[in-house]
């Protein structure tokens, strides 16, 4: 269900970008693309420098969400500064008409991508109606495959060859992550609530005492009282 909603959010920035026109729509592409790419690096390093940021739940989409939209801005108001701003390229009218929104629906669904891979490394990824409409690692596979490509072509620019870190086990660390709060979590409330030992004598010498002063128990005193007044009796006749 979300790929498709996916499908639609492309189609409605395939619209948008469409009267935006194809200069502006790469710029903002390129943006949010570079955005996501150092965010989704760049946490994991945060996270181990202040390992508080990751404590609250959902803290590793948290700080994942404020770093994207924050660097996204950074981009935006530099390249509208320096680029869109002050510059106007003039290309034929078929970019505009048929590349504007291929690049919007790209965007759309990208970004659409981006919302899904956050809902799943949160507490509300376990929840019955995000599991129903697909909002899980299983059902995303395909969006979080289509997150990947973009970072993997800013990747394989940026990085060395050399590079120990891919695109995928950078993912995969999220999901780890949140499999591993998870499980804690699910630890810390399952462990019962243990009563002090020092009350287990207490309830021990306290059904002692009932059982003592029972009416079972204080006829069966009485009986052996008379049987033993009864044998007296006896030997003195």
């Amino acid at each position: 269900m979300v790929f498709w909603i996916g499908i639609l959010a492309g189609a409605l920035f395939a619209w948008f970008t469409f009267k935006l026109g194809f200069y502006d729509t790469l710029v903002i592409l390129f943006n949010i693309v570079i955005s996501i790419y150092v965010a989704v690096f760049l946490t994991p390093v945060i996270v181990d420098i202040v390992p508080a940021a990751a404590d609250i739940p959902g803290g590793n989409a948290l700080t994942l969400f404020a770093l994207a939209v924050g660097i996204f801005f950074i981009l935006f108001g530099i390249s509208y500064t320096f680029i869109t701003g002050q510059f106007n390229i003039s290309l034929p009218k078929i970019f505009d008409i048929l590349f504007a929104p291929l690049l919007g629906f790209l965007t759309g669904f990208l970004l659409l991508s981006f919302a899904a891979f956050l809902i799943c490394i949160t507490p509300i990824s376990q929840n019955k109606l995000a599991n129903k409409i697909g909002l899980n690692i299983k059902s995303q596979q395909a969006n979080i495959s289509y997150l990947c490509w973009w970072c993997d072509l800013v990747h394989n620019v940026v990085s060395s060859e050399n590079s120990p870190k891919s695109t995928e086990q950078a993912i995969d660390w999220y999901f780890y992550s949140a499999e591993k709060k998870t499980s804690e979590e699910s630890i810390e409330q399952a462990e019962p609530n243990r009563t002090p030992d020092v009350n287990v004598p207490a309830a021990s010498h306290t059904s002692r005492k009932t059982r003592e002063t029972s009416p079972a128990a204080t006829r069966g005193r009485m009986s052996d009282e008379l049987l033993f007044e009864i044998d007296n009796d006896a030997r003195q006749d």
